[in-house]
């Protein structure tokens, strides 16, 4: 496969795990939050596995950046080395 729809599949990946993840953490803290003395117990899960999917796509979320770093990172590489030059070298 072509690294372009490689890349291309990871961004996805990222743009909707994203989505969830911000989803789950909205749902915790807007109506599963424990402010110290109740709180709610389920919105169409338990508060359990709000939790439980909240932490597994943060995990998703995290490898999937570093795979986007090292799938870019000669490009990143590049920049770097750019902002101290004055001619851009970079053909990437």
């Amino acid at each position: 496969m072509q690294k372009v729809k490689v890349k291309f599949i990871v961004d996805v990946l990222m743009f909707l795990d994203f989505l969830v993840l911000a989803f789950s953490g909205f749902v915790l803290w807007k109506f599963l939050k424990h402010d110290g003395f109740t709180f709610r117990e389920s919105f169409i899960f338990p508060r359990w596995q709000w939790i439980t999917i909240h932490d597994w796509t943060a995990l998703i979320l995290v490898i999937l950046i570093v795979i986007h770093l090292l799938l870019n990172w000669v490009w990143i590489k590049c920049m770097i080395r750019d902002l101290f030059k004055k001619n851009s070298e970079c053909k990437v």
